[in-house]
């Protein structure tokens, strides 16, 4: 059985928009995958009122700090050399943290067990999965067997491929 986890990049949308979004692909649970729950402009994509936005329309809501973006070597991750042929410095960094910190391992365990379970999507605010740290949890997740679709827009999507710059092995992805 291939299991599917969804993708989707809030970004400027409106509520209308991206409450329309959820319910067109039957939605069960959102993984919030910010760092920080809050949209300064966006009121409607912050914590409490996203909560609140989702109870309404029956979407279970959890926030997975430990897999939050924005990751710096000699801050949150020891530069080991990995993921060399990476051009982003702090993707490097993100790639990195997911392969070294236990808690973000574990927390991508929780997070796939979560969608082995309900009709999932990961959120963030990057609208472009190629341009958002979410693309590395996609990696870790075909890595796993799932079916990744990115939601670029209603009715427009994108299947998740393994970027040039990653490789499996022994189930693993690998940023040589």
């Amino acid at each position: 059985m291939v299991e599917y986890v969804y993708t989707l990049g809030h970004s400027n949308r409106s509520l209308e928009e991206f409450t329309k979004i959820l319910q067109n692909y039957s939605i069960q649970i959102l993984l919030d995958v910010r760092r920080f729950p809050s949209s300064r402009f966006l009121q409607h994509f912050s914590y409490s009122n996203l909560v609140k936005t989702l109870g309404e329309i029956k979407v279970d809501y959890v926030w997975i700090e430990e897999l939050g973006g924005f990751r710096k070597f000699g801050k949150d991750v020891e530069d080991i050399g990995m993921g060399k042929s990476i051009k982003s410095e702090g993707f490097r960094a993100y790639a990195t943290y997911l392969a070294t910190n236990r808690r973000a391992r574990e927390a991508l365990g929780k997070l796939a067990s979560i969608a082995r379970q309900k009709i999932t999507i990961i959120m963030c605010r990057e609208r472009s999965p190629w341009r958002c740290h979410r693309i590395f949890i996609s990696d870790y997740l075909f890595s796993r067997d799932f079916q990744v679709i990115h939601i670029l827009d209603l009715g427009k999507e994108l299947k998740h491929k393994l970027p040039r710059y990653a490789c499996l092995r022994n189930d693993e992805v690998v940023y040589p």
